[in-house]
């Protein structure tokens, strides 16, 4: 992981893309989609598949409670589907039974607070270990429609809503504070993989990030939240775009054209101003819960680009770390060619979004063990 700004890089160079699909989507609550899980025990994997494509939670979905419904459901048709609801929801408010009405902390309990999570984010950096673990993401994709002109005429694409379009398996090092794959190990895909959408950043480097902004900024705490190791609280921050180290790049914008008639294009990079939350362990301020969300001006190229990720307690090596187990990232963006001049102002074309689900797992060390035997005959 560079310790470089932020980015979160869309790879769809000469992809035309359609949007705009009808919205058919049903909106419910964390309760009514529990109650829809439990009703159907021994309903076929596709039929439940199919009768949870289009819900949209109006709460989030917390990381235990999703996995306690994944636990439920009869196969991987029914879980890609429960997943893309879930990490539609993260960026939601919780519900409203996992959100204390306890007395809110006076100014000197919240400063005390803030400096629980500083210190625990520069112990966080600085002393995770040289560590391996298996990456796994899941990509998800829309497909909006289209017209274009072809060369019979007026053609018209089909619309998709978010769909599974493939996974990608990998090995990843966090060595020095750097992360980065390990090609050492054969990388399993399936489908088309997830080179839509890339972010990096979940290893330490986000959380420095983040705070170093967020106190320069707007950070105030915001409420409770009831959490798998007992109450958290929360920070909500904002950062202006002259304060931000959060880079939104996507790819390719067209800058011209070269004497031969190709198009000569460049990496859009746009400093953008975000906002977020921050849930902590008010005891110790180890973060559990970190999203992201950028504050896209009117007409960008990039409408939405967000991120979360979640942390929890995990063994390495005999000790007990907080680590990242899931994240979530989420962009919308113009993918098609331009319409009229040559600046990223000027697409015209519709919209597409990208959804990454990642989870992480199988912690180790990096490097070997020795162990000394004693006392041999």
């Amino acid at each position: 992981m560079h310790q470089a700004p932020l980015g979160v890089l869309i790879m769809a160079i000469c992809v035309c893309v359609p949007a705009g699909a009808t919205d058919t989507s049903k909106k419910v609550s964390v309760d009514e989609l529990i109650q829809i899980v439990a009703a159907a025990p021994s309903m076929p994997d596709a039929d439940l598949a199919q009768r949870l494509t289009g819900l949209v939670l109006t709460d989030r979905l917390s990381g235990t409670r999703l996995a306690d419904l994944t636990s439920r459901l009869p196969g991987d048709k029914s879980r890609l589907a429960l997943m893309l609801i879930a990490d539609q929801s993260i960026f939601l408010l919780p519900p409203a039974d996992e959100m204390p009405v306890d007395t809110a902390p006076n100014a000197e309990s919240a400063r005390q607070m803030l400096l629980k999570v500083v210190k625990y984010v520069n112990a966080t950096v600085h002393q995770l270990p040289n560590l391996m673990a298996t990456r796994f993401s899941n990509g998800f994709e829309d497909l909006p429609r289209e017209d274009r002109m072809g060369r019979t005429g007026l053609e018209s694409t089909f619309s998709l809503p978010l769909h599974w379009v493939g996974s990608l398996k990998v090995q990843v090092t966090f060595r020095d504070r750097q992360e980065m794959e390990d090609k050492s190990v054969k990388v399993e895909k399936k489908g088309n993989g997830v080179a839509g959408l890339i972010t990096t950043g979940e290893f330490g480097p986000i959380l420095s990030i983040v705070l170093a902004d967020a106190v320069k900024g707007k950070l105030a705490w915001t409420r409770w939240e009831k959490g798998s190791g007992g109450t958290m609280a929360v920070f909500h921050y904002r950062v202006p775009e002259d304060k931000s180290n959060y880079h939104v790049k996507s790819c390719c914008v067209l800058e011209g054209y070269n004497q031969d008639g190709t198009p000569r294009t460049q990496v859009s990079n746009v400093r953008s101003a975000y906002h977020g939350d921050i849930v902590f362990s008010p005891a110790d301020g180890s973060i559990r819960l970190l999203t992201m969300e950028a504050d896209a001006p009117a007409g960008a190229l990039v409408s939405v680009a967000s991120i979360a990720v979640e942390y929890s307690a995990t063994d390495i090596g005999g000790r007990s770390y907080i680590c990242p187990v899931r994240s979530v990232s989420m962009q919308r963006v113009h993918t098609t060619e331009q319409s009229g001049g040559i600046t990223g102002s000027n697409y015209k074309g519709p919209v597409k979004t990208f959804l990454n689900d990642v989870r992480f797992s199988n912690y180790r060390r990096f490097g070997s063990e020795t162990k000394i035997l004693t006392n041999l005959p």
